[in-house]
Order: structure tokens, then C-alpha cells, then sequence
């Protein structure tokens, strides 16, 4: 299956031999680039006209309960100049009474060109549990592909899952928290922010923990504990006067975060034989903040 862009009006070509046939109504297309090392968010494409050489996504469906989104995959045509001549069937939204079809009901239109990404389903357990960019470097989106299927017609379709931590940590309500600690508590979730999804495991969970160890100190001062009897706690030392206070579930899991960030170092792995945090584990310090956030009544 082809797909066609054309340079002019951005509107959309498909077909099984080439791309001639318009697509109506007009699809969501964006520029997409596959995320296998955390420096490939520095090679992001730069936009169809100036970076026409990228992987397009094609928007099937969306669900925001779910955060998925469902489409079809393409690369560059090989061989084809980017943008090159292509004969077309002419399109309703841009030429609605058919006055400038040519010889044999076709029109010269020059698009960008495109076909089904084989490349994807060469890669290992088809590309299934990596990461795919979405957008350019202006703005771009994490997403996990959860399913790749080839269909019939030679397409190439993936379902994605969102990975942003806007869904996962709750917006922060900051009249909840007492002007003094607003600075720290914003810098440190600005942090886990920037970090989620685009850092490895490692360094994401590191933020987290930063995070975690800022929240609870500065709740335990606003509970009325001194200033500096808190300040100087590691993460797990904070878990512990939060227990006393009958907080089980944000010492349960800021103590897991901790956990997890002890085993992100060399020697903690050496010694104990432990796993280094993975793809998930991150996840789950993310959702720990969102958590810890909900408990102590400062989500928005």
C-alpha cells in the first residue's frame, strides 16, 4: 500500500500501486521517528519539506480513556525522489467539479511518496515493546508500539500506547502547598517530567526519587515537624516518619522507589545480584509520584 502527500496542499493519495487515488475525508499524518537510544531524541524530523527522508504515521482511530492510538506505518518509497511527479485522480475537496482533469481523468500533482514499512516487521518481535517518536522537533510524543499487524491490502498497521507522564501525575494543586516549598516541589516534577519516557529506566527512576525525597520532606514541615530533623533524610528514612504518621501507602511506595533507585547503581547490582530498573519500572516510580501526590490532597 502507497501513500502520497502532496507539497502543495497537504491533501492525501493511497492506492495499492502507487499512490493516485484521493483520500477522503483528508487522514492525520504525522512524521514519526523510532526511539532505540536515548540520543535519538536529538534526531527528530524537522518537517515534511525540509526532512522528507522519515517514517510516517498514519491516525486510524484514538482513544483518550485508553491513551491509544491506532494506524498505519510507512517509510520513504525507495528509489523516489523526494517530492517526485505523480499522475492522480483528482481530488472533491480541491477540485469539486472535475475542471482541470487532463487526458485520462488524471491530474500532475507532486507528492511526497511513501510505502507500507516492511522495515518494521523485520526488526525483533516486529518492533513490538519500542518506542516510536511522534512529531517533529518542535513537538514530539512518546508512544510504545503494543501491536504490529500486516494486513491484505500490504499495509503495515501498529497500535501505540501513550508514555506521557501528563496522564500519570496528577496536576499539582499549589495552594496546597506552602509558598516556601513551591519552588523545590515545581523544579523537582519539571525534572520527572522532562525525564519520563525519554531517559533511560535508570535515570528516570533517579529523578523520581529526587522527586519523592522533596515531596514528603516538605509535607512532613507542613505536618509540623522542624525544618531540619527532615531536610537531611535520605528517601527511605522520609518513608519511615511517614508510616509512623499512618500513611502506609505513600511510605509503601516511596520505600519501592527507593528500592529501585538502590538498584540502578553498579555496585548494589554487584553485590546483590539485582536487575538494574527496566522498561516499566519507571513507570511505576512515575506512578508512585502521581500516588504519593493524591495522598497527600495536593492534586488539583
Amino acid at each position: 500500500m502507497h501513500l502520497g502527500v502532496c507539497d502543495n496542499t497537504g491533501l492525501v493519495y493511497e492506492g495499492l500501486g502507487r499512490a493516485d487515488i484521493p483520500t477522503v475525508p483528508t487522514p492525520s499524518i504525522t512524521q514519526v521517528k523510532l526511539i532505540a537510544a536515548q540520543a535519538d531524541w536529538q534526531d527528530l524530523p524537522r518537517g515534511l519539506s525540509v526532512d522528507p527522508l522519515r517514517w510516517l504515521f498514519r491516525e486510524d482511530s484514538f482513544d483518550p480513556v485508553t491513551r491509544t492510538r491506532r494506524g498505519r506505518l510507512y517509510e520513504p518509497q525507495p528509489g523516489q525522489q523526494q517530492p517526485n511527479q505523480q499522475r492522480v485522480g483528482p481530488h472533491p475537496y480541491e477540485d469539486p467539479m472535475m475542471r482541470q482533469v487532463g487526458a485520462g481523468g488524471r491530474v500532475a500533482k507532486t507528492l511526497y511518496t511513501f510505502a507500507a514499512c516492511q522495515p518494521l516487521l523485520n526488526m525483533a518481535n516486529r518492533g513490538e515493546g519500542m518506542t516510536l517518536a511522534l512529531g517533529d522537533s518542535r513537538a514530539a510524543s512518546p508512544w510504545r508500539i503494543i501491536q504490529t499487524e500486516a494486513l491484505a491490502n500490504g499495509s503495515v498497521m501498529v497500535t501505540l500506547k501513550s508514555l506521557t507522564a501528563f496522564a500519570i501525575i496528577p496536576t499539582l494543586d499549589y495552594m496546597q502547598v506552602a509558598p516556601e516549598h513551591r519552588p523545590a516541589v515545581a523544579e523537582a516534577i519539571e525534572r520527572v517530567l522532562n525525564s519520563a519516557f525519554r531517559e533511560t529506566p535508570t535515570s528516570v527512576v533517579d529523578h523520581c526519587r529526587a522527586a519523592l525525597t522533596i515531596l514528603l520532606s516538605r509535607w512532613l514541615v507542613q505536618a509540623g515537624h522542624e525544618r531540619d530533623s527532615v531536610f537531611g533524610l535520605d528517601l527511605g528514612d522520609l518513608a519511615k516518619r511517614v508510616e509512623k504518621l499512618e500513611l502506609y501507602c505513600v511510605a509503601k511506595a516511596a520505600q519501592i522507589v527507593a528500592l529501585l533507585h538502590s538498584r540502578g547503581k553498579p555496585n548494589v547490582q554487584h553485590a546483590k545480584g539485582g536487575r538494574p530498573p527496566e522498561n516499566g519500572d519507571d513507570e511505576l516510580a512515575l506512578q508512585s509520584i502521581g500516588l504519593i501526590i493524591r495522598e497527600f490532597g495536593w492534586a488539583a
